[in-house]
């Protein structure tokens, strides 16, 4: 493959990584927080000031933050290579980079920092699967893909009011998993959205050959 095409597929296997290396830092962070309990417990909590290492959480989360951002104009490329209407691809890019950065917020600024909460940048978390969707909308074989985001966004409008207590339900000893059951969300359209637009640009190069 070119050169631009080539850094655009190793752009691509790094964002293929995001959602292992989210959910690998906090299995290896977790046994060094006294009982901890990831059906009660939020993840951020691995790095708060209660860890034995918060560095290890943090670190994770600013390398995951990092990995997203390198990730990001691989997608970007790969959009306009595949001729993708440049709005929801721009879009899309943007969500990711916003994504990335709310990452690194997380690891720089952890518990009990108060502005840990207050993260001005994870909305690109929550927007990044329905514009990906919308950007893959116009290609006929995405068709898969496109069907997994379609449920992906479903089931986040069906958790939007269990977990903003809309209704009346206590989740409260449930707000650990509630959080991981948002994260299985949102991090692997990451992963999916990469491998395929892998596979795209490497059967585009394949087909000019």
């Amino acid at each position: 493959m070119k050169t631009k095409e080539t850094r655009a597929v190793i752009a691509l296997q790094m964002g293929f990584m995001v959602p292992f290396l989210y959910f690998g830092t906090q299995i290896i962070a977790a046994p060094f927080y006294p009982d901890y309990s990831f059906l009660s417990m939020p993840a951020s909590l691995l790095g708060s000031d209660l860890a034995r290492y918060p560095l290890i959480f943090n670190l994770g989360a600013i390398i995951t933050g990092i990995v997203t951002l390198i990730a990001s104009p691989g997608f970007l490329y790969t959009f306009k290579y595949l001729h993708v209407h440049s709005i929801p691809a721009w879009l899309a890019f943007i969500a990711l980079v916003l994504n990335g950065v709310s990452s690194l917020w997380a690891g720089v600024f952890s518990i009990p920092d108060p502005r840990h909460g207050a993260n001005p940048f994870a909305v690109g978390i929550f927007v990044f699967p329905i514009l990906l969707l919308v950007a893959l909308w116009t290609r006929p074989d995405a068709r898969q893909v496109k069907i997994y985001l379609i449920i992906t966004n479903l089931l986040f409008l069906i958790l939007i009011p269990i977990m903003s207590g809309m209704t009346g339900l206590d989740t409260g000893a449930y707000q650990g998993l509630l959080q991981r059951i948002a994260a299985l969300i949102f991090f692997p359209p990451i992963s999916v959205g990469a491998w395929y637009l892998i596979k795209n640009i490497r059967s585009s190069q394949m087909a000019k050959q």
